[in-house]
């Protein structure tokens, strides 16, 4: 949501508000976070890919996140770095204007799906929780659907923007409105779907076994922290973008201090996406026990001591057993001779 600044094209005369040495420290940066983007979300959906994590439908929304997060540090955050470096510098051209679009487009589509997909991910918890045996009979396809539906209301996200930005000359105030209020309606039914998850989970305790309240206890921990996280590292953008187009109706006469702050909370909110594929490899043996094996470390979570307990009582039953073979053979010699 690329929305903190205005179009560059329609600056005569865009002032410069960065220095070099402030201009390399935001795009060093930014660039950092970008790097991390890459390398966290690539090692995700390699982890989802070539693992059976995919078995539990519910990790295909967490796939869904990762891509999204993806393309934030593939597409959208390099052409923000551009901007910022085109921005700042005074620099106009219509090349320049396109490539500022486009990045806002992108980062709009990207930004969205990722909240999306955190929507349909409490949403789906919730349904499990509350409705086990229609969840546990809910068709394949039906995730399929949702899955296309996040992409599907990004992009009529970015058709909206597409009106009122360019259809209506550039009514940039006109979009800041619905776009808070979608923010905020998914916001609140992820609180709304914690809460019943969590009401459920205390009214269930004593239907269900110590291991399954556990495991249900983690991921909803899991899930929980995650958009936490995800609401602590957007809503300071989104509060801003509130209050941007009244404090700074012209670029020109902005105060230093206000794009100071937008870049802060834009580089807050572009942090969010490294941070999950983290909290998944902390929070989900699962996951953690797969990356390790790809990166060719092994595992020492519960699963991996269980397995290996597992083998040593194997070896000494079958120890056992040849041991009474050999004995019962001898018997027999002896007893022959």
């Amino acid at each position: 949501m690329n929305n903190s600044t205005n179009s560059i094209g329609n600056q005569t005369q865009p002032p410069t508000y960065f220095n070099n040495e402030e201009m390399i420290a935001w795009c060093f940066g930014f660039g950092v976070i970008d790097a991390l983007i890459i390398i966290s979300n690539t090692l995700a959906i390699v982890v989802f890919t070539r693992s059976k994590l995919l078995r539990k439908r519910t990790n295909y929304f967490l796939l869904c996140l990762a891509i999204a997060d993806m393309m934030v540090g593939t597409i959208s955050l390099p052409l923000f770095i551009h901007t910022l470096v085109v921005f700042t510098r005074g620099e106009t051209s219509q090349n320049l204007a396109d490539i500022n679009n486009i990045s806002r487009l992108l980062d709009i589509f990207s930004g969205f799906s990722s909240v999306f997909a955190l929507t349909i991910i409490a949403l789906e918890r919730l349904y499990s929780v509350a409705l086990p045996n229609w969840h546990r009979t809910t068709p394949r396809y039906t995730y399929f659907i949702l899955l296309a539906s996040i992409w599907a209301l990004a992009g009529v996200l970015v058709c909206i923007y597409i009106f009122f930005v360019y259809k209506r000359d550039g009514e940039t105030k006109s979009f800041k409105y619905p776009m808070i209020a979608v923010f905020l309606s998914c916001l609140l039914m992820i609180c709304l779907a914690y809460v019943g998850i969590w009401m459920k989970v205390v009214q269930r305790m004593h239907e269900k076994t110590k291991k399954t309240l556990e495991k249900d206890k983690k991921l909803a921990t899991t899930l929980f922290l995650v958009t936490a996280i995800f609401v602590m590292t957007w809503a300071p953008f989104q509060a801003i973008n509130v209050f941007y187009i009244e404090l700074c109706p012209e670029s020109s006469t902005c105060p230093k201090l206000i794009f100071t702050a937008v870049y802060l909370t834009k580089f807050m909110q572009y942090s969010n996406s490294f941070v999950n594929p983290i909290i998944y490899t902390f929070k989900m043996p699962d996951f953690r026990r797969v990356l390790l094996s790809i990166i060719g470390r092994p595992s020492y979570g519960a699963s991996t001591r269980a397995t290996s307990r597992m083998i040593t009582e194997r070896r000494r039953r079958a120890s056992t057993l040849r041991t009474s073979e050999s004995a019962e053979a001898n018997g027999n010699c002896e007893c022959a001779l």
